[in-house]
């Protein structure tokens, strides 16, 4: 008799939507998972019916847990690739406002007093909803600091409810005219000094589930010395990479035509700074010369549809980016400007606004959406080999999602009934690096009702520190001006 394989986790008959290379759809599937890996996918048939009958699971396996997905998918976990999560405490208080007035209003006023707690409590919330609506890896860029060790807060979150987790340390280094708080103002060496420290004390921490990247904010509060140091001293580590707010707003573009002498795309790559590890975020004004930079930089972008639309600062150009084979990812951005964590919710808003803003239904589809969410989006940090598709030797980053609900009720496609129908709460299951981190829609690793408390009342206490709890208490609008 053949002896059994052995498994820490076996998912069994489930439709697994792979992303792999092949964009396999497998039915009646096994997943056996052992440490942080994928060790097997065995299905009893593909997408078109092909494929040998694999042995019954039971046969082959014996597993220290498993999971029947009789009547369930299995997806890729989604990947976040640009967020601020202190911003979860300000959810709704930036409403009907550009993005200028939103941050005098509300970002100015309370960046500036950020506490330590604050940031672990906003990063808690904020960690939590992401997994249960099937985020497994997220960025997070971390505002200017007015005082140490607020990154700290932000990474000891990430390991201790189990996402896999980018801290890219953000900062601005000059940018009073320009409207950046003093506070929040610090010298390159000095910013650069605590990334290194950063980078050495956390950097590839947590079986490598933890990351540390670099992250000049943006043009208007740079000079070139701290984005050239940043490339620098991210040449010294393998795997840290660079994400910077990019052409986001027409005044962004002007603040460095009149600094510079370019558009800020153009003169990034005159200081030498661009490649494959540099991550844009937004390009909403990217114009034909911008994404031909992209293109040929291989520098990845960061679409964040929500913030985008939320802000009115208008619909970047992601199909032209696509077209030119530009690899594009998704992010929420912070819940000041979005209001969730919902990866799955970005999905179907994506599709819709680039199908109506060129008014062509086949300008992307809900198969490119899930790959900007999934594989490229892993591609985009520069963990393709690692996660973004359910493949054998990558990592255990799954969601298991239940369709059986009205709103994904029938369900005739896995990949457009996530796109098109989901809301979210459908997420069962999610495994991150081979760990179950969520079960029966439970979180495993840290007290739900717990955080949703430390996180109300830490949310009304910043308002109140930095006068803002107007904002929270006004009346009805039926009109914005």
């Amino acid at each position: 008799m053949r002896a059994l394989e052995s498994a820490d986790l076996l998912i069994t008959n489930a439709t697994v939507v792979t992303l792999d290379p092949s964009r396999r759809i497998l039915q009646q599937a096994t997943i056996a998972v052992r440490g942080e890996r994928i060790v097997a996918i065995e299905a009893a048939c593909d997408s078109a019916g092909q494929g040998m009958p694999a042995p019954p699971p039971q046969e082959r396996w014996q597993a220290r847990q498993v999971i029947d997905a009789a009547g369930k998918a299995v997806f890729p976990g989604l990947v976040n690739t640009h967020n601020h999560l202190f911003q979860v405490l300000l959810k709704g208080l930036g409403d009907d406002r550009v993005l200028s007035s939103w941050f005098r209003a509300v970002i100015k006023p309370t960046s500036v007093l950020l506490s330590a707690e604050d940031c672990t409590v906003a990063a808690m919330l904020g960690c939590l909803e992401a997994l249960k609506s099937g985020t497994t890896t997220m960025l997070d860029f971390m505002y200017p600091h007015p005082r140490p060790y607020l990154s700290d807060a932000i990474i000891k979150a990430f390991d201790r409810i189990g996402i896999r987790g980018i801290l890219a340390r953000g900062f601005f280094d000059t940018g009073l005219e320009a409207g950046v708080p003093p506070e929040i103002i610090q010298p390159a060496p000095m910013v650069l000094e605590d990334c290194e420290r950063l980078i050495q004390t956390y950097h590839g921490q947590a079986n490598g589930r933890l990351r540390v990247w670099i992250a000049p904010c943006a043009i208007w509060g740079l000079t070139s010395e701290g984005i050239v140091g940043s490339r620098r001293l991210a040449e010294r580590y393998a795997g840290v990479g660079l994400t910077m707010h990019v052409s986001e707003t027409p005044w962004e573009i002007e603040n460095s035509l009149q600094r510079f002498g370019l558009r800020d795309l153009p003169y990034l790559d005159s200081l030498g700074v661009l490649g494959p590890d540099f991550l844009a975020v937004h390009c909403v004004y990217s114009d034909a010369h911008d994404i031909r930079i992209l293109k040929l930089r291989d520098v990845r972008v960061s679409h964040n549809t929500h913030s985008n639309m939320y802000l009115s600062s208008g619909p970047a150009p992601i199909p032209e980016m696509l077209m030119a084979g530009v690899t594009v990812s998704l992010g929420t951005d912070g819940a000041a400007s979005n209001n969730n964590q919902n990866m799955i919710q970005m999905l179907k808003s994506t599709a819709l606004l680039h199908k109506v803003v060129h008014r062509d239904p086949t300008v992307i589809t809900a198969e490119k959406v899930l790959e900007m969410a999934t594989i490229d989006g892993a591609r985009a940090l520069g963990l393709e080999q690692e996660i973004g598709s359910l493949e054998v030797g990558k990592r255990a980053d799954l969601v298991i999602v239940d369709f059986s609900t009205p709103a994904t009720t029938p369900n005739h496609h896995p990949v457009s009934t996530l796109v098109y129908s989901a809301l979210g709460s459908e997420v069962e299951t999610v495994v991150v690096d081979g760990r179950v981190v969520v079960q029966d829609r439970c979180l495993r690793t840290a007290d739900e009702a717990e955080i949703l408390a430390e996180a109300t009342a830490r949310a009304r206490h910043l308002a109140a520190r930095a006068g803002i709890r107007p904002l929270a208490d006004r009346g009805w609008r039926t009109l914005a001006v």
